[in-house]
């Protein structure tokens, strides 16, 4: 019982994810592979999509941070502002970017609305097709709840980027997990 969802769900998920334009993934994965430094940003679960972003980052050999941490530097020109947001509107991350640019740094953006504040001012956006969080279950054309297609998408189009950089970076999982975490 507790899987006799997984099929819609999966259908789901190819349904937010078919809609990316590859032109823009591309983009996307050169502004990674540009940037001195990437900074990912994200509220929430669509914040924790951009965490584990982070860390397979790191796996990679390149230098990425997440916005909040402690050890966490300045952006300057030249940085990666990476922004998760299904809203694309969050003040706080609007905030966050609005200082990127301002800095110099380019600005990459998953969301699910284009339209957004983020949206425009992205060098880079990335639009997964999913119902606002707020959506009713009625009328969102998804039975999963709130923000979950975003952030089940989000993360889907995450792990597609960390083939794509491993390829493009000839990285494999074995010399990844050299730079695997050891203290655990």
């Amino acid at each position: 019982m507790a899987f006799m969802y997984s099929g819609e769900i999966l259908d789901e998920l190819e349904r937010a994810v078919s809609g990316i334009r590859q032109e823009e993934a591309e983009a996307f994965e050169k502004l990674i592979c540009q940037a001195g430094r990437i900074f990912c940003d994200g509220l929430g679960r669509s914040g924790l999509c951009c965490r584990a972003f982070a860390m397979r980052l790191m796996h990679l050999g390149l230098t990425g941070f997440v916005v909040g941490e402690t050890v966490t530097p300045s952006i300057q020109s030249g940085d990666l502002l990476l922004v998760c947001s299904g809203s694309g509107g969050s003040e706080a991350l609007v905030s966050h970017a609005r200082k990127a640019k301002k800095c110099g740094a380019r600005l990459a953006v998953v969301t699910g609305n284009r339209a957004s504040e983020l949206g425009k001012m992205a060098d880079v956006c990335i639009e997964l097709a999913s119902p606002r969080k707020d959506a009713v279950e009625e009328t969102s054309g998804t039975i999963l709840p709130m923000g979950t297609l975003f952030e089940g998408a989000a993360a889907l189009f995450f792990d597609n980027m960390v083939l794509a950089l491993m390829k493009r970076l000839g990285e494999t999982s074995g010399t990844m997990f050299q730079r695997h975490a050891n203290l655990e």
